[in-house]
């Protein structure tokens, strides 16, 4: 089992991902339709540019006060979260993905140990890990796979 602790063997490999031309609404829509909350984003040859997250575009409407109450149901009750504002829409309507991901993406490479991604997920407080083969997009891997590649292990030693 030489590649059993290796990020590739555990990676999720049908990503979702979007094009980095893409519009911020295109983005969303993926993202509601696909149910995913991280979107890696590529050029026209697979390359991996950057990375867009949910928060990177609730963040457009939802108010900074939010990321600074400790009770969200106290905003909710006094009616301070309705609609995003009419000038957020607009201003969404102009973003494109390069706009807001993150770039150059947090990326490991296929053959990167387990161990290694979940601390580089760690530094990057990272729910989900692009994984590339040359700079290309190859797989992405979130926290659970990591975790079930250690519980396999685990489950093997004490069978």
């Amino acid at each position: 089992m030489p590649n059993i602790q290796k990020i590739g063997t555990w990676m999720k490999r049908d990503v979702v991902h979007i094009h980095v031309s893409a519009s911020i609404r295109e983005a969303a829509t993926v993202m509601v339709e696909k149910k995913v909350g991280t979107l890696p984003v590529v050029d026209e040859t697979r390359m991996l540019v950057g990375c867009l997250s949910m928060g990177s575009i609730t963040g457009i409407f939802l108010p900074d006060v939010v990321s600074l109450l400790a009770d969200i149901d106290f905003v909710k009750d006094f009616g301070a979260l309705k609609t995003p504002l009419k000038e957020d829409l607009e201003r969404a309507e102009t973003l494109s993905v390069s706009d807001v991901m993150q770039a150059p993406a947090v990326a490991v490479d296929e053959g990167c140990s387990l161990l290694r991604a979940l601390t580089v997920m760690d530094n990057d407080n990272l729910r989900d890990l692009p994984v590339v083969r040359d700079g290309k997009l190859v797989g992405i891997a979130s926290r659970v796979d990591i975790g079930r590649a250690f519980l396999s292990d685990w489950l093997k030693t004490v069978s």
